[in-house]
């Protein structure tokens, strides 16, 4: 019995954004890659994979036994099919990923080549990783594969779908035949994803027993008391993405946000190190790009953070005119930049461990400098559904696994991304930046790229999109009647990765 406090949000593995949808469907439709427990790129339903032509084919070799569980082969023309309706459909933020393909080609059964417009150090381990691989022959009878619920979906295992009761829960059974992971068929009978109001209910039944595992990471401050309790294990590792609170550049009700200046005075004004001690218990790890210094070979260490000024910050929003002029605490916003009171809505998951801690941490900092914050926090669905329209000024938010930073950089920032149903959500359109993001993303020279991703983090700190927040380290806790885990990077692994589910058995 596996806890967790995000309901699934829909079967499409194209279109899903739940985090619960994600642990569940990733048991089920199988991606070219796996990670391990080092954050490598490890074979899955691809057993070989790499490059050609100086780096301009990225080509896979497909398992040769894989089948779904209807018992149909899986093909190369199943993975061809997968990349073709996500760009045809423009398909969540792997349309954008698949845009540096020029043609895809299945020379046999078993072979997939993409030829890349440009070359690319990135493309085959994040497309062979993001990809989840559907089956043609059904999804080939879909009107659109983008509005398809697939309420009865058919995967590859290890484990298929059997019942479900939406908010309650997700039961799963072990496949014997087809499965992707190498210790062979799963060992247990069976694989309950039970959902609960929040974590602080979720912590409560792993204690009494009532689930064997927490799939959300455990809040710092409830690791003590989990580690006394008996019959509990607890691991721990750091994340591969980063918490940030991000600028919506185009945002109406607060035009003032596409002045860098007070985006400057904002990021002067977020004390970290408060943030760090109040919501991590002092356990998150300092960031100041959006590169985790935990990806030593790209992270730019030359690039300083906004160090926590109040004073800098009245300074930068006084000289661009944004001033307090009838003593109420709150600026107004010049007249040539729209006028009005200097106030913003923040977007955040209310039922989230951390967010409603750090948004109130954000809001009293930010009143100190006479901005006034309107939280608006809301539950997952509705969070995601907001944030999936922009709509919002900031927004509180993680990444799970930002790993391929010539890539993610690019799905994120370059102004051909925003507006594409993608991850860019701040929406810079800055030339110099777009030129760095395109030179990082088209080239077979890892050096080169790696040049390009320092620079990049330089431009970005200069432009201010986000304000990177911490890198969390995450707390997974669980009941030691089952034995087996493997702690995989980030909570979007941790222990329900399809490798660590598929090994995991009673202890006696």
């Amino acid at each position: 019995m596996i806890g967790t406090t995000t309901d699934v949000d829909t079967f499409n593995v194209l279109v899903s954004n739940s985090i619960t949808s994600s642990w569940i469907l990733d048991l089920m439709y199988p991606s070219l890659l796996a990670m391990d427990e080092k954050a490598n790129k490890v074979p899955y339903l691809a057993k070989e994979w790499g490059y050609s032509d100086g780096g301009r084919v990225a080509w896979f070799k497909l398992r040769e036994d894989a089948k779904w569980q209807d018992g149909t082969p899986i093909t190369s023309e199943d993975v061809k099919y997968t990349v073709d309706i996500t760009v045809k459909y423009n398909i969540g933020f792997n349309a954008s990923l698949f845009s540096s393909v020029e043609k895809i080609v299945t020379p046999d059964a078993h072979t997939v080549q993409f030829y890349l417009k440009e070359p690319s150090v990135s493309f085959a381990p994040s497309a062979g990783f993001w990809l989840r691989v559907v089956p043609k022959h059904i999804w080939a009878k879909v009107q659109d594969p983008k509005q398809f619920a697939n309420d009865n979906p058919i995967g590859a295992g290890p484990f298929a779908l059997v019942k479900y009761q939406r908010g309650q829960y997700y039961e799963l059974a072990p496949v014997k035949q087809g499965f992707f992971v190498q210790s062979g068929p799963p060992l247990v009978d069976k694989v309950i994803f039970k959902i609960y109001p929040d974590i602080n209910t979720l912590i409560l039944a792993l204690k009494k027993g009532e689930v064997d595992l927490s799939a959300e990471s455990i809040p710092p401050a409830s690791v003590p008391d989990l580690k006394r309790t008996k019959g509990i294990n607890v691991v721990s590792g750091p994340s591969l993405g980063y918490a940030y609170m991000i600028f919506n550049l185009h945002s109406k009700q607060a035009a003032f946000l596409a002045d860098v200046q007070v985006r400057k005075a904002i990021a002067y004004a977020v004390n970290k190190d408060i943030i760090n001690k109040m919501v991590l218990a002092g356990n998150g790890l300092p960031i100041a790009t959006a590169v985790s210094p935990v990806l030593d070979f790209w992270h730019n260490p030359n690039v300083k953070d906004y160090a926590y000024d109040l004073n800098q910050a009245k300074r930068i929003l006084d000289a661009a005119g944004y001033k307090d002029t009838n003593g109420d605490g709150v600026r107004e916003v010049p007249a040539s930049k729209g006028g009005g009171k200097l106030r913003v809505r923040i977007l955040y998951d209310s039922g989230h461990a951390q967010q409603p801690k750090v948004m109130q941490i954000l809001k009293d900092d930010l009143a100190k400098i006479g901005i006034e914050v309107v939280p608006d926090g809301m539950e997952r669905n509705a969070y995601l559904a907001k944030r999936k329209e922009l709509a919002f000024d900031l927004m509180l938010g993680r990444w799970g696994i930002m790993d391929e930073p010539a890539d993610y950089l690019y799905l994120l920032y370059h102004s051909d991304t925003y507006g594409q149903g993608g991850i860019n959500e701040s929406g810079p359109n800055d030339p110099t930046l777009d030129k760095l993001l395109d030179e990082a993303r088209k080239t077979g020279d890892v050096n080169l790229a790696r040049d390009r991703v320092f620079k990049i983090q330089e431009r970005l700190h200069e432009l201010v999109p986000e304000v990177t927040l911490y890198v969390e380290q995450y707390y997974f806790g669980y009941r030691d009647r089952f034995t087996g885990y493997r702690l995989f990077p980030s909570d979007l692994r941790g222990l329900v990765d399809p490798q660590s589910l598929s090994v995991v058995h009673l202890a006696n």
